[in-house]
């Protein structure tokens, strides 16, 4: 009985320890959460103005180009994945993961690159058929203007360089604390859209205007990609967390009433060997 005690209050311990840790990186999400959250809100309608202006331009003469927009031949496809450095977050690796194999597998017939941002898309991929030619590891969620302009650039200069014809990102989307959802999406060339039709006045004319544009709005693309992925991240670690801290509380309170029955039990026991050895010597 002694020993199933024992054992019993290792558990408890082990289990306390264990809600301590993830209790503290419960709380270290929520503030980066909270932090990388009021980033995303104020930067969304910056990002969605500019892709009107954008859209709308490309939209307004058919005839009109731009590097950034013009279609190429060619079988090489790049996707940039977007991954966290570390673990702890869920199903928000996973999913990323799954829906670039799944693009792979719908692009059997292109040959697909992989630009990989984060350790768990690298590991993953590392040795695949898909060939990884560059890697960004290290950022631990934290967003940097630098880092993803940085990331953009690199996709630009093979997209003009003609390394790949076309270029998507898998990241996920972020909409609540609660709802995320993955996403691959067309990162170059830029769609064009009849949706957007709006007649403007071009100084000193509608290429120069594109000219100055174009980089803008795709370094801006690419950062509105990593601060939804980032917060995404961060946003699946709190609930993980969350979710690992209520087990572990649940565990324990079962783990407190097993000990109180055993611990009642023993007590018991002692009890009736008391009785029943003091009957005996008056018998």
């Amino acid at each position: 009985m002694s020993q199933s005690l024992r054992q019993i209050k290792n558990r408890i311990r082990s289990i306390e320890n264990a809600q301590k840790v993830t209790s503290a990186l419960e709380m270290i999400s929520v503030a980066k959460l909270n932090r990388i959250d009021k980033l995303l809100i104020s930067f969304r309608p910056y990002f969605k103005s500019m892709g009107f202006l954008v859209k709308s331009i490309l939209s307004s003469n058919k005839f009109l180009s731009h590097p950034f927009a013009d279609k190429k031949s060619g079988k090489e496809i790049c996707l940039c994945l977007i991954t966290s450095d570390s673990g702890l977050c869920g199903m928000y690796n996973n999913n990323n993961i799954r829906a670039a194999r799944d693009f792979i597998g719908e692009n059997s017939d292109k040959i697909i690159k992989l630009v990989i941002v984060g350790k768990r898309g690298f590991s993953f991929f590392r040795g695949h058929k898909s060939e990884i030619v560059n890697a960004y590891l290290g950022a631990n969620g934290g967003y940097s203007q630098k880092f993803s302009d940085e990331i953009s650039k690199y996709l630009i200069n093979g997209f003009l360089n003609n390394d790949f014809s076309e270029i998507f990102v898998a990241y996920t989307h972020f909409e609540t604390a609660l709802v995320q959802h993955p996403l691959i999406e067309r990162f170059l060339p830029v769609e064009q859209s009849d949706i957007y039709k709006s007649d403007y006045i071009f100084e000193p004319d509608v290429d120069g205007v594109l000219e100055k544009l174009m980089p803008e709005y795709i370094k801006v693309k690419m950062r509105m990609i990593i601060l939804e992925s980032f917060t995404s991240e961060h946003a699946s670690r709190t609930l993980s967390m969350k979710a690992a801290t209520d087990n572990a509380k649940e565990l324990l309170q079962g783990l407190v009433l097993l000990r109180n029955k055993v611990r009642q039990a023993g007590i018991t026991q002692e009890m009736m060997e008391i009785i029943s050895a003091s009957e005996a010597l008056k018998g």
